[in-house]
């Protein structure tokens, strides 16, 4: 299977979410909007974009979690992470373009289909999140933490 470049993807994600007014349920969001770096399956691209599989419930059920998720979609994550001990370096771009409730639609979607979690950022998580100016570096440290507050 032939993997998206890195700029495909941001490609993609930049442009994808103009072109869907506005789909009706999270599963046609992320199919729009994450798909092509994330996968189908949610497991991600090596290197790119990390796995979304089994990686986001622990940080979903804490308040400052679903925070750092809502943050994570409407400001994007660039820079060098590690997620299942494997490292990343891409580029996500914010949804910062899309609506809170598409946000949240996407957000449950993939919090229950790859994570078997119902625990969703609110509208106020997304509300805090647009008013918040975080630096990449801020972003990933904060990350950090909350592996290390999971156990992750």
């Amino acid at each position: 299977m032939k993997l998206p470049s890195a700029f495909t993807c941001c490609l993609l994600a930049l442009v994808l979410p103009h072109l869907v007014a506005h789909a009706a349920t999270g599963a046609e969001l992320f199919t729009a909007t994450c798909q092509a770096c994330h996968q189908a399956s949610g497991e991600g691209a090596p290197g790119i974009a990390p796995p979304l599989t089994g990686t986001l419930a622990r940080r979903a059920a804490l308040p400052e979690g679903r925070a750092w998720l809502a943050q994570t979609l409407v400001s994007g994550m660039t820079g060098p992470i590690t997620a299942r001990g494997e490292p990343y370096n891409g580029i996500m771009p914010p949804f910062a373009a899309l609506p809170d409730a598409d946000l949240m639609a996407v957000m449950a979607y993939v919090l229950a289909q790859f994570n078997a979690s119902t625990a969703v950022p609110s509208a106020e998580d997304f509300a805090a999140a647009r008013a918040r100016s975080v630096k990449p570096s801020e972003h990933r440290a904060q990350r950090s933490r909350l592996l290390a507050q999971t156990g992750e």
